[in-house]
């Protein structure tokens, strides 16, 4: 569950890990290399497929070729015809969702929250596609999957030591594997984006990236600006945050933020009551005694099995899970009716409240494997991130956050980058991203995970950048808010500063410029 809703911080539109580009054999040439597509284009229309092969490492002229899988969803006829998109997916390590008939059919929906007249391009980034070794280190399942099952009378697993143990056996396979671990980077994925405009003939194109995605456009805009005509940025990571020491501000700050709307709502502050004062007290009830329950009252006989556990496990629902369980509640569309309602009922019923909730999360992190490549994700993030935060900066933000502080120890940069070997990147990676490209911001006011101040935190830098606040919203904003489509529409017609009138009052409670 740390892991899950701390370190991979906006996985967002991910889709089963499965090698279905299966089929001719993949080239080694670099370039784009199209071939049949895999799927039927009855619901999506026109689609172009291919491989983009590229080196693993472009600074070592023997390195081996990685291809990866490339969709273009062709624009509808009968409308003006704009620059294509790219979608630049989250993790770092999520898969976009190109899988299966069913994924692919899914876009038929997802590329409405775009204009029309724009091809669609979709791309799997390095080491979330076609590579042949194992990115997802399933050495890593008895960490991943174990979420604290144990046997009744014994303390729950070490985490942490799990987690230390898998990413060393993992990193072992993949370096005998001849895997350059360095070269999955934002830099690299930089470049094979600039070389993907250039391979598929398009004069320019704008990116639109969610979460970490938002990162590598950034990335682009930095090092391949070149034919990129506009960037719209949702769910904000400037390359500069220090996300890693500031995890627990960001879930109590959007907590707190919920708190304040309920007790501002005459009807909500009825219904639910004194929010702070019940997550208080349910915290400080579940850290002195936490509840033990079975686990198969949460697992059938095969989950159990699936998760390493026996009949007898048990979990313990402590005030860690007590957070991780909000923080992934704020992180949905519904977070404001769903939060107090969670806090209000665990005040009454106490951590029963919550089994919903957990037998949900439980069931869900055993596929979470199939959602994300756990060795592109650590190799980014201890490359580009990890290595400008101190030991010292870390301590002191464990502390700084008291009764949060395992926020900032379990996120997983914080202690484990020192078993994945990638080095440093250049200090250029910590520094912000100065840029003229028009940019879109969008952020959701109750995201736990990248809130709105990183949002304007990257604004500063871009000269033509705007940033929009959504009241409403958190984690991934333009997929679930027509308002933000709309702004989206407009800003793409014209390059500048959409106007907020189109939208419902209070819709977009701050927007600021760049």
């Amino acid at each position: 569950m740390r892991r899950i809703t701390i370190a991979l911080a906006g996985v967002a539109l991910t889709a089963a890990a499965v090698y279905f580009y299966l089929g001719p054999p993949v080239p080694e040439d670099p370039g784009f290399h199209e071939r049949r597509c895999w799927f039927n284009t009855r619901v999506i229309g026109e689609a172009q497929c291919g491989y983009f092969v590229v080196r693993e490492n472009r600074q070592k002229p023997d390195s081996r070729t990685i291809a990866l899988p490339v969709v273009v969803l062709k624009a509808e006829d009968g409308v003006p015809q704009r620059e294509p998109i790219l979608f630049l997916d989250g993790g770092p390590g999520a898969r976009a969702l190109l899988a299966t008939q069913q994924e692919i059919d899914g876009w038929s929906i997802g590329r409405k929250s775009f204009p029309p007249g724009h091809d669609l391009i979709l791309l799997g980034q390095r080491g979330t596609g076609l590579d042949r070794p194992d990115f997802d280190c399933p050495e890593l399942k008895t960490a991943e999957i174990s979420l604290g099952a144990h046997a009744p009378g014994t303390s729950p697993p070490d985490f942490r030591a799990l987690s230390a143990e898998g990413v060393i056996d993992c990193s072992r396979r993949l370096l005998s594997e001849e895997v350059d671990l360095s070269a999955y980077n934002s830099r690299e994925s930089a470049a094979d984006i600039a070389e993907l405009r250039e391979a598929l003939g398009i004069e320019s194109w704008t990116l639109y990236g969610i979460s970490y995605g938002t990162r590598l456009a950034l990335s682009v805009l930095r090092y391949h600006p070149e034919g990129v005509q506009a960037v719209i940025l949702d769910s904000v990571v400037p390359p500069e945050a220090a996300e890693g020491l500031e995890v627990a501000n960001f879930f109590s700050g959007a907590l707190r933020q919920v708190f304040r709307d309920c007790a501002a709502d005459a009807d909500c502050a009825r219904r639910h009551g004194d929010l702070e004062s019940a997550y208080t007290a349910s915290f400080k009830r579940l850290k002195a005694r936490p509840a033990v329950y079975a686990l198969s009252d949460f697992l059938d006989p095969d989950e159990l099995v699936a998760r390493g556990a026996t009949a007898d496990s048990v979990i313990t629902l402590d005030h860690t899970w007590f957070d991780l369980l909000l923080l992934d509640a704020l992180a949905e569309p519904e977070a404001t009716g769903l939060i107090p309602l969670l806090l209000s009922e665990t005040s009454a019923r106490g951590p029963s409240a919550l089994a919903g909730r957990l037998r949900e999360t439980l069931r869900i992190t055993l596929y979470q494997n199939d959602f994300s490549s756990v060795a592109v994700y650590l190799s980014h993030i201890c490359r580009d991130e990890a290595p400008f935060r101190s030991a010292a900066e870390i301590a002191a933000a464990i502390e700084k956050a008291g009764d949060l502080g395992y926020f900032v120890a379990d996120h997983w940069p914080n202690h484990l980058c020192a078993h994945w070997p990638v080095g440093a990147a250049d200090p250029v990676e910590n520094t912000p991203v100065e840029s003229a490209v028009p940019a879109l911001l969008l952020a959701g006011r109750f995201d736990p995970l990248t809130p709105p101040a990183l949002a304007r935190q990257a604004a500063r830098h871009l000269s033509n950048g705007h940033a929009f606040i959504f009241a409403d919203a958190s984690h991934g904003v333009l997929f679930l808010n027509p308002c933000a489509g709309r702004l989206v529409k407009r800003f793409l017609e014209t390059r500048e500063r959409p106007s907020t009138g189109f939208c419902q009052s209070g819709q977009v409670v701050v927007s600021a410029g760049g």
